[in-house]
């Protein structure tokens, strides 16, 4: 099946591209990195005090520079992915949450329980394909420690390719480090690296150095604008998309004077300001109008594009769950969205996450993908199945009918088909059927097999970065 959604005409695509030249050309981006800003004046960009110029010619050579796809091993070889232009999308959890919403539906800082549950539901997934080392953020009573232990315990825990820390120079360093011991390469795409440019149109000395570290070391980012429309980005939505491109351009330059040809994935999770809250709303309609027409940019550019999932407002696994989240997630699949960060389980925009929500989301993935894949292949035997069952006076016990049904039908996790009296009988709300699947994963979960010789050069790395041994898990 073929869906194009389209937000932005060729005029207004065009539009888009002359504005961020002439904004980039004239007022440039901020660049909070005495280290950066030596390196464009090195490279000849024009430089007027912490901002950066940027000429229609520097930007070309860039994007031309920028591959459209590229390969991402992971530690078990039948796990590696093609990430890009004409690849079908990769989905992954949700990324930078700190607090969980819990069974009884209370709210907590999320730990390291929290943050195992999350990695055995990540690996058990079947939509999921990578695993997110940055997905939540536990509460440890030594804060830097704990985000060198979410690498490792990721690395042990699953399998899947990683989305890596890339805050800083030594956090992005162990990172790669850890990803290349588990994966025994040192010459192969092992990690992505999430960097965000601060709006309005700038970029902080943080995120620069995760840059430069990842490009000077061969691995993929994704660079990409959260900007809130009326706040830290123009009231209007054509206004945002213009700044989304400016900002996610300067940093994919940046990338490509560090390391020509390294792989770069645009994208976005700009929404408006609700006025009200004075929060990002990112269960709105115009997020998904403003991730459409920057989709529509990154093709024009022959860039991978990242896009948002299953984005919410809600606060419980409710109908406003439910109405946000599968219309974000119908938008972003069919907007061509490559690289799908948030895919599942995020609530109160970007603050929590719920592990009902989570299979819940993993649900309605599953079946836009049935959507996807069409009506497939006219059957041969479609007219001698005609005829049979007008013959039968039906077609319940044709063969074809017993053969084919459970390929041809999509069958729900989640959900109930029953009658009302089964239904009742059956005494499960949807909430409820989702936590005990939670638990039935949960308790599937195998941790998969990791050779010894890589582990040890794990807890050696891991051992010299902090001054610690790693916890056993």
């Amino acid at each position: 099946m073929r869906v194009r959604l389209e937000a932005l005409s060729g005029q207004e695509m065009d539009l888009v591209h002359q504005t961020t030249l002439d904004i980039l050309g004239s007022k440039g981006l901020a660049f909070m990195s005495e280290e950066a800003l030596g390196l464009f004046k090195e490279r000849g960009f024009k430089v007027e005090g912490a901002r950066v110029l940027f000429s229609q010619a520097e930007i070309e050579r860039a994007l031309a520079s920028a591959p459209d796809k590229f390969e991402l091993v992971s530690r078990s070889p039948e796990r590696g992915l093609s990430l890009g232009v004409g690849q079908k999308p990769v989905l992954l959890s949700a990324s930078g949450v700190p607090m969980i919403i819990t069974r009884e539906g209370g709210q907590k800082p999320v730990d390291f329980t929290d943050y195992r549950d999350m990695l055995k539901l990540t690996h058990t997934s079947q939509v999921l394909e990578m695993a997110n080392s940055g997905a939540l953020y536990p509460s440890y009573e030594k804060a830097k420690l704990g985000l060198y232990l979410q690498v490792y315990e990721t690395l042990l825990m699953t399998d899947k390719p990683l989305v890596g820390q890339s805050e800083g120079s030594l956090l992005s360093h162990y990172s790669i480090d850890l990803a290349q011991a588990a994966c025994g390469f040192s010459d192969r795409v092992v990690m992505v690296g999430i960097c965000n440019s601060l709006s309005p149109m700038a970029w902080d000395a943080r995120m620069l150095e995760g840059i430069k570290v990842f490009s000077e070391r061969g691995q993929a980012l994704n660079i990409s604008c959260c900007a809130m429309n009326g706040a830290t980005a123009p009231v209007y939505l054509l206004g945002s998309i213009i700044q989304t491109n400016c900002e996610v351009l300067g940093g994919l330059v940046y990338a490509q004077l560090i390391r020509p040809g390294t792989p770069v994935i645009y994208g976005t999770t700009s929404s408006v300001m609700d006025m009200g809250t004075m929060g990002l709303a990112l269960g709105a309609p115009e997020y998904s109008l403003i991730s459409v027409g920057c989709a529509q940019m990154a093709a024009h550019y022959g860039l991978p594009y990242r896009g948002g999932g299953g984005l919410t407002d809600a606060k419980e696994l409710d109908a406003q769950a439910g109405l946000e989240s599968a219309w974000n997630l119908i938008f972003s699949y069919f907007e061509g969205v490559h690289f799908m960060l948030q895919a599942v389980g995020v609530m109160e925009s970007f603050m929590a996450v719920a592990f009902d929500k989570w299979v819940f989301d993993e649900e309605i993935i599953a079946r836009i993908l049935r959507l996807a894949k069409g009506l497939g292949p006219s059957p041969s035997d479609l007219v001698e199945t005609f005829n049979q069952g007008l013959e039968a006076g039906g077609y319940l016990k044709l063969k074809s009918t017993l053969k084919n049904f459970r390929k041809e039908f999509y069958r729900p996790t989640l959900g109930d088909r029953h009658n009302f009296e089964s239904y009742k009988q059956k005494g499960l709300t949807l909430r409820n059927e989702a936590w005990l699947e939670v638990a039935r994963r949960l308790k599937a979960y195998e941790k998969p097999p990791l050779e010894a010789e890589a582990k040890k050069a794990m807890v050696d790395i891991f051992t010299k970065a902090t001054g610690e041994a790693p916890w056993e898990v």
